[in-house]
Formats: structure tokens, sequence, C-alpha cells
């Protein structure tokens, strides 16, 4: 049976393992979180270019109704020009129709404009509406690979809990004990080990006494950090 050193540097390497597995397991939600980000932004630009070929169309609508009143007060100035009975009424009501005129046609040239415009949004909608499948149907994609690869790493994380245990099981009773508690206090971050004479968690040498007592295979403990150390294989 292997001493308590070789045991730690096992222990540390499973628990560094389930650890790895964790952190992967807890990616998953993040990156359907980023997945719903780039769909919601899809439907987002979808709803912006329905929202503006509408202001589009009520803007026409408003210009159109404009010009059909200044187009009915070009008639009634024109009937009451034909009325007139002097001069200066008549040149007044030439005057009105003249503007009026202007105006009808800088309104005509706008509702050109916002044809124009409401033609290009139109023409738009199909690619965004595409935007928003791709990123339903990417997203739905990423969802059954998250989930699949979820359910993976979760019995690869049982695996590795289950040798876990196994291994603390082979421990020396009085050694457990105080495994058990400096992992209670510090997780995996309770083990650490040796390179050449150094702890690689403090980079302080250990003593020759310790160094030996590790090669012995048996327990020891960082005397500056308080880590329980094992030797690489």
């Amino acid at each position: 049976m292997p001493g308590p050193g070789a045991i730690m540097r096992e222990l540390h390497r499973l628990r560094r393992h389930a650890t790895d597995l964790q952190n992967e397991i807890e990616r998953g939600p993040r990156t359907l979180k980023s997945q719903q980000t780039k769909v919601s932004k899809q439907e987002e630009l979808l709803r912006d270019g329905h929202d503006s070929l509408k202001r589009v169309k009520v803007g026409m609508h408003e210009k159109e109704v404009s010009l059909k009143t200044r187009l009915q007060q070009i008639a009634k100035h024109e009937k009451q020009l034909n009325e007139a009975t002097g001069k200066k009424e008549y040149d007044a009501l030439q005057a009105e129709i003249s503007a009026d005129k202007r105006a009808c046609q800088r309104l005509e040239d706008e509702i050109l404009d916002l044809m124009a415009e409401g033609e290009t949004r139109t023409a738009q909608l199909p690619e965004l509406e595409r935007g928003v499948q791709r990123a339903r149907e990417e997203a739905a994609r990423v969802i059954e690979d998250v989930q699949t690869r979820r359910n993976e790493l979760t019995d690869r994380l049982n695996e590795v809990h289950k040798q876990l245990k196994e291994v603390e099981a082979s421990l020396p009773a009085d050694v457990k004990a105080q495994y058990d508690r400096m992992l209670q206090a510090r997780g995996e971050d309770a083990l650490s080990s040796v390179q050449g004479r150094t702890c690689t968690a403090c980079y302080t040498d250990i003593t020759a006494q310790n160094y030996n007592e590790l090669l012995q295979g048996q327990f020891v403990i960082c005397k500056t950090c308080g880590r329980m150390l094992y030797l690489p294989e």
C-alpha cells in the first residue's frame, strides 16, 4: 500500500480534475446565456426594422395628408382668385397660391424620399428575419450540445468523486483526521507538490528532514504555508 505522500499526490490530482470538470459544467449556463443574448440582439434588430418601417409609413401618411390639405387650399384660392374684385386681393391670393405650390413640391419630394426609404427598409426585413432564424437554430444546437456535454461531465465528475472516496479511505486514521480538517478549511488548496525542495504553493524551501520524509512516503506539512505536501511522480 502506498504511503500518505503518494496518496496525497493522487488525491490532489483527483481534486484538481474534479475542479476542472465542475468549472466546465458551470461554463454551460454562461454559454447558453451568450447564445440567448445573440438571439435577443437579432430579435431586437428585427423589431427595430419593423418600427423604422412603421415610422416611415406614418411619416409618409402625415405628409400625404398635408399635401392633400395644401392642394385643397390651392383650389380654394384659385376659386377665390377668379372672384377677386381688386388688385390687392388678387396679388395676395397669387402669393398664397405660389407659396402653397412650393410647399406642395417640397411635400412631394419628401414623400418620394420616404417611399424610397420604405422600399429599402422593407427589402431589409427578410434578411433580418433570416438572422433571427439562424440565431435561434444555432441556440437550439448549442442547448442540445451543452446538455449532452453536461451529462457526460456530470458522469465523469461522479466517477472522480467515487475515486476520491476510495483513495481517501486508504489514508491512515490519524492522517485522515488532519486531511479532513485541512480540506474543510482550504479545499484542494490544502495540498501542494514539492519541486526540487521547494513548496510550489508558497515557494519556500522545505527542510532536508521533511524532504527525506517525503522520499519515504510520509505525511508532511509545509512549515511555512501549512499545506499537505507530496512529491511529483
